[in-house]
């Protein structure tokens, strides 16, 4: 038997629906990644409103069937995506200076706020009441913001990586560094700081549940509380890794709650392993970890092949849905899962390009939107109460 639960060297039947090109059976196990994973209702496919040429920014908003958008006329727009065509419905004006200048970078909304990075800084916008409030998260003209995510909403504390030119020009290098700020009215406390080296996205990162991972190249993923001091090797979620990362798996991807202690993580293996005994090796897979208030056994949400890699995504603005990504040599594809207390069944979506689209979630009725820029394409996975029933449609 191979890792897939198929009989070695056996082909597909092609009485089943298996045979080339044919739609593949339902697997038997419905943790099993692969095209033959249940799927949503097709998805609605539409032109963007706006060609790629005047979108300076698309990030998630915590608003029911829509997205945010800037566009380089410095506008903040919500694109609706309630009926067959998106709506794009204009929300404010030079509400800072140079709305789209600088680098933007969307980060995960805050309830009836949306957020984002600009450059240097760190900025929320109240929906409700249309007022922008910002903060400095650099400390030099050389450093940029490249990333945000939330250690904490209550109180608001912000992990940002940022990008130090200060030795370019002289040594050609550029160094990248994490810091943590506890954000309090209109003042910027600064927590702690570690350094990442100078290979941009060489040191994997994510921040969540009061806590900051980060897993430099060949090092073994170390969590830090909001103020990077020392690794905390004993907390629950460590021991819970320690504990799965059996047979040469190692961590792939880590998704941290950002507001409960909860985590999603993907552990993988490059080469078959065989299991001590000679019993079969555990699979790779996705897992639920929770601790403290939610304490609970790790729950396995998904499995997957050696020689694969999983990425997992960003968290819906309800925290409780999630997509990732599964990739090998020859294909890219998407899943969405919800993640809950109880989770659901992984649901396939199907093939994704590898690169050039962006993934945003909806507010409200959980919906999963692909943009590509190269198209100027919106393809929109409705997910809420979908049961999966029937096969994944490619998004092409």
């Amino acid at each position: 038997m191979d890792e897939r639960g198929k009989p070695g060297g056996k082909q597909p039947n092609p009485a089943s629906g298996s045979g080339d090109g044919g739609t593949p059976p339902p697997p038997k196990d419905p943790l099993l990644l692969g095209p033959g994973l249940p799927g949503p209702a097709a998805p609605v496919k539409a032109h963007f409103p706006f060609p790629w040429n005047r979108v300076a920014l698309l990030m998630p908003a915590p608003v029911p069937d829509a997205v945010a958008c800037i566009s380089l006329d410095d506008k903040l727009w919500l694109i609706e995506l309630k009926g067959e065509k998106p709506r794009a419905v204009e929300v404010d004006d030079d509400y800072v200076e140079q709305v789209s200048g600088g680098e933007l970078h969307a980060m995960t909304p805050l309830p009836g706020q949306l957020a984002y990075l600009q450059t240097r800084g760190l900025i929320l916008y109240d929906l409700k009441w249309q007022k922008a409030q910002s903060w400095i998260v650099a400390n030099s003209l050389e450093e940029a913001a490249a990333r945000g995510e939330w250690v904490t909403r209550e109180p608001m504390v912000v992990a940002v990586e940022l990008e130090d030119t200060s030795h370019y020009v002289t040594d050609d290098r550029t160094d990248y560094r994490l810091r943590t700020f506890r954000l309090q009215g209109e003042k910027r406390v600064a927590l702690g700081a570690v350094e990442l080296g100078s290979v941009k996205n060489a040191v994997s990162w994510d921040a969540g549940a009061g806590l900051v991972a980060v897993q430099k190249p060949g090092a073994g993923l170390e969590l830090y509380g909001p103020e990077l001091g020392k690794p905390l090797p004993e907390h629950p979620l460590a021991l819970a890794l320690k504990k799965l990362s059996v047979d040469g798996l190692t961590v792939q991807s880590l998704r941290l709650h950002p507001a409960r202690p909860v985590a999603l993580m993907a552990l993988g293996r490059e080469t078959q392993a065989r299991g001590p005994e000679g019993r079969e090796p555990e699979a790779p897979g996705v897992w639920r970890v929770a601790w403290g208030a939610e304490a609970s056994a790790p729950v396995r949400l998904a499995r997957y092949a050696t020689g694969e890699t999983a990425t997992i995504n960003a968290l819906s603005p309800e925290d409780d849905w999630v997509s990732y990504t599964l990739e090998d040599t020859t294909k890219r594809q998407l899943y969405a899962q919800q993640v809950g207390a109880t989770p659901g069944k992984p649901l396939a979506l199907g093939a994704m390009p590898v690169s050039g689209v962006e993934l945003l979630w909806t507010g409200g009725t959980t919906s999963l939107v692909m943009y590509d820029a190269g198209k100027d394409a919106l393809t929109l996975w409705r997910l809420e109460g979908q049961g999966g029933a029937k096969p994944a449609t490619p998004a092409k």
